[in-house]
């Protein structure tokens, strides 16, 4: 009779390789918007074109978001299809409250449109 191996006489565990993380390319998925880059006061993020064919420049004026949802607010509300209310064209989108001053205001301040949700304000800017 053979004697039976214990515990000690037990052969090793094997090593396990290192967990690597997949690694991401181009044809992956972009990563979520929570992993998005949150931008602050004075962020030019872009330009955006109204419906009359003009373009804006686009930005943070104060709180934090990001520059995909300040393009994307803007390009949605800016769209013909938007329903505007009153000569201030004021709109919801994507739970931002949307207002634009009339043509002289904007050509007097530079601001054409501002856009609040919570305490972050975005701004639709004439472009000289």
């Amino acid at each position: 009779m053979r004697p039976e191996a214990g515990p000690a006489a037990s052969a090793p565990p094997a090593p396990t390789a290192p967990a690597i993380a997949p690694s991401i390319s181009a044809d992956s998925p972009e990563p979520s918007r929570s992993r998005a880059k949150l931008v602050g006061p004075r962020t030019n993020c872009g330009e955006v074109k109204a419906v009359n064919g003009e373009i804006f420049a686009v930005g943070v004026l104060s709180g934090r978001t990001t520059c995909a949802t300040v393009l994307t607010v803007f390009r949605s509300y800016f769209a013909p299809g938007t329903p505007r209310q009153g000569s201030a064209g004021v709109a919801t989108v994507n739970g931002w409250r949307c207002a634009s001053n009339s043509a002289a205001q904007a050509s007097a301040s530079g601001r054409l449109s501002t856009c609040r949700k919570a305490s972050t304000t975005i701004t639709a800017d004439v472009i000289p």
